[in-house]
């Protein structure tokens, strides 16, 4: 179980800070372009996606497992 815990940790916390880190470029560049003033906010919008994505990702990854079980189950019962 760590290894699909620790699996999903990384995928949360890859998509949680890449998606932080896309919306905060998209914002630097809204109000005016990038410049050295705006890597601040980035970098910190980036380590809250990750960190958050980090948290949330094994909850999502026992989800989708729970959900896979379930159909497996609902697909054996109905043959």
């Amino acid at each position: 179980m760590l290894k699909d815990s620790g699996r999903w940790t990384m995928i949360g916390a890859t998509v949680g800070g890449g998606l932080f880190l896309a919306l905060s470029v998209y914002r630097s560049i809204a109000s005016g372009g990038p410049s050295v003033s705006h890597l601040n906010p980035i970098g910190v919008m980036t380590v809250i996606g990750a960190t958050v994505g980090a948290l949330v990702g094994p909850m999502m990854g026992a989800i989708a497992a729970r959900r896979r079980s379930l159909r497996n189950e609902t697909t054996r019962e109905s043959t």
